[in-house]
């Protein structure tokens, strides 16, 4: 791109957003308000019906005037205090997975943690950890011990199962 159209095409999109600006700037010479008129009532509409108060409302109550638009905030977040005060709406679901107390801590029992190698590493003294890898080695010579050996079967037992044979 030449620098002659760069600079065309910024002159004319400043040029333009200046323009789209200049009238929304520009004071209404009539004097009447940006604003648009209050919603008035229609001359044949009747005038909305009083509300309740709010400590009459009861879960079985209507609340729908309170949900109108013409209604203040406060007064729908008051009725809906209300109604969410009823005990059936606070029955827990039994899905909230995490509303349980984390921050205690539920320690792994002291016969696991001997066996977990890391927690025998960087927790246990230089004697503990020597204990712990003689009581490992030793359960593996036993191991290995009984694996060496040849099962025997009982005198009674049958042959195993062939292929062949049918149960």
């Amino acid at each position: 791109m030449k620098e002659e159209d760069v600079t065309g095409f910024l002159s004319r999109w400043s040029r333009r957003k200046l323009d789209k600006a200049a009238p929304a700037a520009a004071p209404d010479p009539s004097g009447a308000s940006a604003s648009p008129p209050a919603a008035e009532p229609a001359a044949g509409a009747t005038p909305p019906e009083p509300l309740p108060p709010v400590e009459s409302l009861t879960p079985e109550s209507d609340f729908t005037p309170f949900m109108r638009p013409d209604v203040d905030p406060g007064l729908k977040q008051a009725a809906m205090k209300q109604l969410f005060k009823d005990p059936q709406f606070n029955v827990m679901d039994g899905l909230d997975t995490y509303i349980e107390d984390y921050s205690v801590p539920d320690p792994i029992p002291a016969t696991m943690m001997k066996n977990l190698y890391q927690a025998r590493q960087h927790l246990f003294s230089d004697e503990e950890k020597a204990a712990a890898d003689k009581a490992d080695a030793d359960a593996a010579a036993a191991l290995d011990a009984a694996a060496a050996e040849p099962e025997s079967l009982p005198a009674e037992a049958p042959p195993p199962y062939a292929p062949d044979q049918k149960a």
